[in-house]
């Protein structure tokens, strides 16, 4: 490791704020983002409120003769405000962005300041009150404030005070509620002017030196993810890159198909799988000399991209052709990474190439093929889904076994997203109903769970009393509609749920649920078997 140096002194809060607006604090590109929701921010300034530590802050100034080196290496925005033209002298931020972000977001007087601001994300995320008539630190419902609620950026310039005097005198405020008003303002404006924050200084050394350090720093705190790591590292200056932003906006864009809560993880391994690395053979060491290797790649930036765009044709493809409507019921997140490297690979697939896809997913739900192998197996299984990829006679699945074949878990008690074969059944029922058809991903909303019977003796989430609806609009079931035993006396056909004639006769002849039930039951298991042992798998009743 390069020479550093290392100051600590102790900065007042409000030299901080104003180091702040001179541009003399700034956030690396490497940060995490700002993540605190208002609980934690409340729970800050409870904090200062009561003279309380709330941890040192690490700075960090790099060596300013390899400027050139930092010149774009940098956020934009702080705590909702924007960042003013680089001072000559400055110092990052390594640690304490959470806090700072919050302190600055909330403490800069927007009418007395001269940098801009990002007026809706102050309103959604910063504009906090001190509730003078509790005593509390709140979120301010609106900018309306009542007199006893004082946004916090109020304390920090004394003039604001005489005006809150005038104002509570102008509203006729009774003397005892008026003191009490006036105390707890001026302890608090006390408290924050005299607030005082150890604060580290690490000078010197290079990027990756400072990457390394912030990692440490944050060992014991939210997890730091690989995609964090690469993000910190391949940021450009020659491109405004960052793997971070590119994989927000990619979840952002899957919003439109329930996709936006995959794992960042996932991404981040269809990303890496596409350099060559296998993500069975990752790992979460801290590894940046491993993640180098990707970012030195001549084409990084652009198969970066072209993984993304493909993410987003694979989360398409399971929605539209297998039924996933949401993340949450992808049964493996491994199938989604092998799928990603057949569009990475295979631009413009034929209908064979397709069928053989679809035939390998529902082959590797319904037989746990992700977990039924051990490592050297599953690198086995993904080499036979490369080598379909390139001859598309090849069979994509593997089998360790001379009768080729797989056969199912049991029948699952319920469907549940907790369980691969409860999911498996989920997506049959979908598409059972749809008819085996491609579904449209702009007309379908996801789907909708409900039960024939809203009570029954026993468990009424058992798979059979379970009726899985996909959202277009073609079926209108009331919000206070509580179950779907109408349709038992419906002349309309619904057997694309396993509700047949027979069980309509036997409920309208007073038949027990239970019975009724049992009917659903045979009928969603002879239906499932078939389906099933079309891919020549064994069914498990």
């Amino acid at each position: 490791m390069s020479n550093l140096q290392i100051n600590t002194r102790v900065r007042r809060l409000f030299n901080l704020i104003h180091d702040f607006e001179k541009g003399i604090i700034r956030v690396p590109a490497f940060q995490r983002d700002f993540e605190w929701d208002n609980a934690k921010k409340k729970d800050l300034f409870e904090s200062i409120k009561e003279g309380y530590p709330v941890g040192s802050i690490f700075f960090w100034r790099p060596d300013f003769s390899k400027l050139e080196d930092f010149k774009n290496f940098e956020s934009d925005k702080i705590g909702s405000y924007l960042l003013p033209e680089r001072a000559m002298d400055y110092f990052y931020i390594l640690d304490g962005y959470q806090r700072l972000s919050t302190l600055f977001g909330c403490l800069v007087n927007p009418t007395q300041t001269n940098l801009k601001r990002d007026d809706k994300d102050w309103k959604d995320n910063f504009n906090l009150i001190f509730n003078l008539k509790t005593g509390d630190i709140e979120t301010a419902k609106d900018e309306k404030y009542e007199i006893h609620e004082v946004p916090l950026f109020k304390f920090v310039d004394g003039s604001e005070f005489l005006e809150f005097q005038e104002e509570l005198f102008r509203l006729n405020i009774s003397k005892e509620e008026a003191n009490l008003y006036k105390q707890r303002y001026k302890d608090f404006v006390k408290t924050l002017s005299s607030y005082e924050m150890p604060c580290v200084e690490i000078l010197g050394g290079t990027t990756e030196e400072a990457i390394d350090i912030f990692i440490r720093l944050n060992s014991k705190g939210a997890k730091i993810t690989d995609d964090w790591k690469m993000s910190a590292l391949s940021f450009s200056k020659f491109e405004n890159f960052r793997l971070g932003t590119e994989i927000d906006k990619l979840l952002e864009a899957l919003s439109y198909c329930r996709f936006n809560k995959l794992p960042r993880k996932v991404v981040f391994q269809c990303i890496t799988n596409a350099f060559g690395d296998f993500f069975y053979d990752q790992t979460s060491q801290n590894d940046i000399k491993k993640l180098k290797r990707f970012i030195e790649q001549p084409d990084f930036i652009i198969t970066v991209r072209k993984t993304i765009n493909n993410i987003q044709k694979a989360v398409q493809f399971v929605f539209e052709e297998l039924f996933v409507l949401d993340s949450k019921f992808l049964p493996y997140n491994n199938q989604l990474i092998f799928i990603t490297d057949f569009f990475n690979e295979i631009e413009n697939p034929n209908n064979k190439q397709l069928k053989s896809l679809k035939k390998w997913f529902w082959i590797t739900t319904y037989s746990n093929y992700f977990t039924i192998y051990n490592l050297s197996k599953q690198r086995l299984a993904y080499q036979a889904f490369r080598e379909f990829l390139k001859d598309e006679f090849k069979n994509p699945v593997y089998f360790d076994n001379k009768e080729g074949t797989f056969e199912t878990l049991e029948f699952p008690t319920k469907v549940e997203m907790g369980s691969v074969r409860a999911k498996a059944l989920g997506l049959f029922m979908l598409q059972f109903q749809a008819k085996g058809e491609k579904l449209d991903v702009n007309l379908v909303n996801g789907y909708k769970t409900y039960k024939l019977f809203k009570e029954i003796e026993g468990n009424p989430n058992i798979s059979e009393n379970t009726i899985l609806i996909i959202d277009d609009n073609s079926y209108h079931v009331p919000k206070s509609q509580k179950d779907l035993s109408d349709w038992l006396e419906s002349n309309e056909d619904h057997s694309k749920f396993f509700i047949n004639s027979e069980m309509k006769t036997a409920f309208k002849n007073g038949a027990l649920k239970e019975m009724i039930l049992e009917m659903r039951k045979k009928l969603i298991m002879e239906a499932e078997k078939s389906f099933v042992e079309s891919f020549k798998l064994r069914y498990i009743e």
